[in-house]
C-alpha cells in the first residue's frame, strides 16, 4: 500500500512540477539585462503548501461525479502529508476514504483532487474521527522542541502519516531518515 501511495504522490508532483515550470521573457521593448553576478528574485507571498484545515474542508465538499446520498459520507481511515513545513502545512494531501461502496484514495493539491476510486488499496480498519485528533500544526506546535534539528545546508523533507491513532513523521536530510512518532489525540511523544 505504502508502494502505491509513493509512486502516485510521485506522479503527482510530477504533474505539478510540469504545470509550474515556465520562462519569463521580457515585456515589450525591454533589453535583457547584462552582466553577471546575483540577481534579486521576488518570491509571491502565497504558499503553495496546504493546509490541513483548508484540505479537510475541502474534502468535505468534494463529491465523486458518480456519488449520490449515502454513498457521498465519507469516513477518513488514512491521512498522509507529503512534505510537510515546519507550521504543518503540506504540498499535498492524500486522503484514505470509504464511500461505503469501497475504499478509494483522494490526493488534494493546489490544482485540485485527484481521485484513484476503487483502488486496490486496503486502508486500516480504524476510522479516522477528526474531530478527535490534533491538527498536524498543533501538532507540531506543541513538539517544536523535539523535532528541531541544528541548522544544515541540506533541506529537509517531512512526509506526515496518520492512522490507527498515531502520527508516524517521517524526517528525511540527504540519506538519512529520522522517524518520531506521536498520539494523535494528545500530541505527544511516542517514540
Amino acid at each position: 500500500m505504502r508502494k502505491i501511495i509513493h509512486a502516485l504522490f510521485v506522479i503527482s508532483i510530477l504533474v505539478v512540477l510540469v504545470l509550474c515550470c515556465a520562462c519569463v521573457l521580457p515585456f515589450g521593448d525591454q533589453k535583457p539585462q547584462q552582466g553577471g553576478g546575483p540577481v534579486q528574485v521576488s518570491v509571491p507571498a502565497e504558499s503553495s503548501r496546504i493546509s490541513f484545515e483548508v484540505a479537510l474542508q475541502n474534502l468535505k465538499k468534494y463529491q465523486m461525479e458518480s456519488s449520490t446520498g449515502s454513498e457521498n459520507v465519507k469516513r477518513i481511515y488514512y491521512i498522509l502529508a507529503k512534505d510537510v513545513d515546519e507550521s504543518g502545512d503540506a504540498m499535498s494531501w492524500v486522503f484514505g476514504v470509504n464511500y461505503g461502496s469501497g475504499d478509494r484514495l483522494l490526493i488534494y493539491e493546489k490544482s485540485g483532487w485527484t481521485a484513484f476510486p476503487r483502488s486496490n488499496t486496503t486502508l486500516p480498519s480504524d476510522e479516522i474521527v477528526v474531530d478527535q485528533i490534533v491538527s498536524p500544526g498543533t501538532l507540531f506546535t506543541r513538539n517544536k522542541v523535539v523535532l528541531s534539528t541544528p541548522s544544515s545546508a541540506i533541506p529537509e523533507m517531512r512526509d506526515l502519516e496518520l492512522q490507527q491513532g498515531n502520527y508516524t513523521l517521517k524526517i528525511y536530510t540527504g540519506n538519512k531518515e529520522r522517524i518520531f512518532i506521536f498520539n494523535a489525540t494528545t500530541g505527544a511523544v511516542i517514540a
